[in-house]
Formats: structure tokens, C-alpha cells, sequence
């Protein structure tokens, strides 16, 4: 596919997303879920079939991070959208010169990940599931390989001493967040591995992604896990001394025990899963792929 209809593709694709974040984005790795071939051709034919598949895959990833954005609501359907515009035009534009014909769908079933929230009625961070153990300083999930988002807010701060605090650990570095009562003069503050970087009156809000951090009107940044290797665990400690909401989707192990209403595990493509189809004079392809968004 040449450079200006590749080009007009993505410029297609991405008008047909309701959201789109225009931001430095890095081309996207694919993985092979499974993979059928039927082919008439020789080597060559098989050749350009995969210069033809990697193209499009990274037009693919590219079209997910742009439907993502900074929201997780409704991605499903934005990139869905714009894979249907993908197609369509590339199907009019290489389909109808060149035979080669192209479907693209997203298998949520066959997608990696999870997402867990604590969205409604502001709640100690407490394990949800009393019953499986220490209800203040619990896992909220292990052997984390990929986080898409972590956003926490809290509107209600305990006292100093056993401070609410979010750990992610690699098995050898810990990166403690806290949020606690300011020692000095009223507020609150958000320590990262023992520095303050935020401080003021009003609801705590970290973005643990971003590496992002606003008490009040008061907003300021910090190192955030990337630096360290996954793959990772994500734990809580004294999650009865503050109160909020927390959203979190990651590839990665949510113990069971864990979960119990009102905070469910369910199904989140932080990894799409794309059904791929190929239909050209020479050969037919169908194939399912992993489709690594840059989530920043």
C-alpha cells in the first residue's frame, strides 16, 4: 500500500471516532492469535501478504489509540466504528485496483484484560470481598504485564498515622503513593515514594498512568511505575483511611477472592483482539491479532 492511500485510510478511520486524541503515538506490535492461510502463490505472494498484514496492522493500532484517548467508556464502539470506515475504505481504494479485499473486527472475547471500578457511591478502598481476607491491606491484582488506566479519587482522608496507601511492586521495588493529612497547616497531600507532590484543600485525584496528581485547585507530577519492569502487583494497605472511587484496567491476575458486589471483574479490551480477514486472487487469510495500544 503506498504512502498516500495508507495515509487517506487512517485520515478516514480516524474521523469516524468520536474522540480522538491527536498525541505522539508510537506504531503498535501485533501478536498473532491464530493465523489460516489458503494460497494459489508462491514465496512472493506470501511475501508482500506480510509486508500487506504488518501495514495494516499498525494502521490498526494506531486507530485504537486514537479511539481510546484519555476514556474508557465507549472505546469498544468508537474503535469499532472506525474499523468499519478502515474497511470500507480500503476496500473502495486497494480492493477495486488491486483484488485485494479486507475485513477487520474487534473479538472482544479473544481481547486481554480486566477492569475493576469503584465508581458509584464513594467507599473505603476495603477489599470488596470481606470474606477473603484482611479487608484493609489486600491485592487488587498481580502479575500485571499492562495498565491502561488506574484513576483514583478521594473525597475523604484519615488521620496521619496508618496512612491509606497504594503500592505497585515488581518483586524488587516498590513505588508507595500515599494520601494523608498535610502535618503542617490543614489539607492533604499525595507522597510518591516519600516525596510530597501535591498538597491543598479539597478531593485528592491521581492518575497513576499519567503519573498525575490534583488536591483542589493545586496540580502537580511525579515518576510514575514505568520506570520499573513489569510484570507487576498492585496492593492496597489501610484502605479503610480514605474513602472514593477508583477505576482500573490492566492485563493481569484478579484474584476471585477478592471481587464481590458492587465491584465486579469484567471483560475490557486493554488489548484488542482484531479478526482479520484477506481475500486476494492469489491467496485468503484469516487471522486474529493483538493489537498493543500505546497507552502513554
Amino acid at each position: 500500500m503506498v504512502a498516500n492511500e495508507r495515509g487517506q485510510l487512517l485520515l478516514i478511520g480516524g474521523v469516524a471516532i468520536a474522540i480522538v486524541v491527536f498525541s505522539t503515538i508510537l506504531f503498535a506490535h501485533s501478536l498473532a492469535v491464530t493465523d489460516g492461510i489458503t494460497t494459489t502463490g508462491g514465496a512472493d505472494t506470501i511475501e508482500r501478504s506480510a509486508d500487506r498484514e504488518a501495514s495494516v496492522e499498525r494502521d490498526l493500532g494506531v486507530l485504537a489509540t486514537e479511539a481510546r484517548g484519555d476514556d474508557l467508556d465507549g472505546f469498544e464502539g468508537r474503535y469499532e466504528y472506525a474499523l468499519e470506515n478502515y474497511t470500507r475504505t480500503h476496500n473502495r481504494v486497494v480492493g477495486t485496483r488491486d483484488g485485494v479485499y479486507f475485513n477487520a473486527t474487534l473479538n472482544e472475547s479473544a481481547s486481554l484484560g480486566t477492569e475493576v471500578n469503584q465508581t458509584g457511591t464513594s467507599s473505603k478502598f476495603q477489599r470488596p470481598d470481606p470474606s477473603g481476607g484482611p479487608q484493609n491491606d489486600w491485592v487488587v491484582a498481580h502479575d500485571v504485564s499492562r495498565i491502561a488506566v488506574f484513576n483514583l479519587t478521594a473525597d475523604v482522608v484519615g488521620g496521619s498515622m496508618n496512612t491509606f496507601t497504594l503500592i505497585i511492586r515488581n518483586g524488587s521495588t516498590d513505588l508507595p503513593l500515599s494520601i494523608e493529612p498535610s502535618t503542617v497547616g490543614s489539607g492533604n497531600n499525595v507522597t510518591v515514594d516519600g516525596k510530597t507532590y501535591c498538597h491543598g484543600s479539597g478531593d485528592v485525584n491521581v492518575d497513576l498512568v499519567a503519573g498525575s496528581c490534583t488536591v483542589g485547585s493545586n496540580s502537580s507530577s511525579f515518576d510514575s511505575y514505568h520506570s520499573l519492569d513489569p510484570p507487576y502487583s498492585v496492593e492496597i494497605k489501610n484502605g479503610n483511611k480514605a474513602e472514593g472511587r477508583y477505576r482500573f484496567a490492566a492485563v493481569g491476575t484478579f484474584p476471585s477472592s477478592n471481587y464481590a458486589s458492587p465491584v465486579a471483574r469484567v471483560n475490557y479490551p486493554v488489548v484488542p483482539a482484531i479478526d482479520v480477514t484477506y481475500d486476494t486472487p492469489s491467496a485468503s487469510y484469516n487471522r486474529t491479532v493483538l493489537v498493543e495500544v500505546d497507552d502513554g
